[in-house]
């Protein structure tokens, strides 16, 4: 995540860091946001979760982390689970551009499974190679970038994101 502090160090007079806890209501209601984690390390990416087709679900007692999606289409899972004993070591993030609370403003939420699955939607957002052509796909024909959802898989490799793919993806304008 150093590389948000070096978009601080660009325009230290536009930025503002925050821990969640520290953040209000009227924060998320004016001007963008960028929300990193999920609802259960930031629970104020939870106030998004009603217009967002791909949620995080918790199971602390079995540490199985799923990210249900409401709307499978042709192909699709309804539910990609993180499990921490899994071989596989399957880790999910999802980027989500959505609008703020007064329609004025956006908010990009990074959010995964766990630490890495956070990395690998930071990976997302920050590689030109994966994030331009993505962008490219969904434009609007008159050039704008609708609101959208991306749920991406990766693997965990000691802790850090590798191999990462777009899994599916949502769009809207609302």
């Amino acid at each position: 995540m150093t590389r948000f502090y070096r978009l601080a160090a660009a325009h230290p007079d536009r930025l503002q860091y925050r821990y969640a806890r520290d953040v209000r209501p009227d924060d998320l209601k004016e001007g963008s946001t960028i929300l990193i984690g999920s609802a259960y390390s930031d629970p104020w990416v939870g106030i998004f979760d009603a217009h967002m087709n791909f949620v995080f679900q918790d199971d602390l007692q079995h540490r199985i982390v799923a990210i249900v999606n409401r709307s499978p289409q042709t192909g699709e899972l309804i539910q990609y689970e993180y499990n921490q004993s899994d071989a596989a070591h399957k880790i999910y993030g999802v980027v989500a551009l959505r609008p703020n609370l007064r329609g004025s403003g956006k908010v990009l939420i990074l959010e995964g499974t766990s630490m890495a699955g956070t990395e690998a939607a930071a990976d997302f957002v920050f590689d030109d190679t994966l994030l331009l052509p993505f962008l490219s796909k969904i434009r609007n024909p008159d050039g704008s970038i609708p609101y959208f959802e991306v749920l991406l898989q990766s693997s965990n490799m000691n802790g850090s994101a590798s191999q990462l793919r777009v899994i599916a993806y949502r769009t809207s304008q609302d």
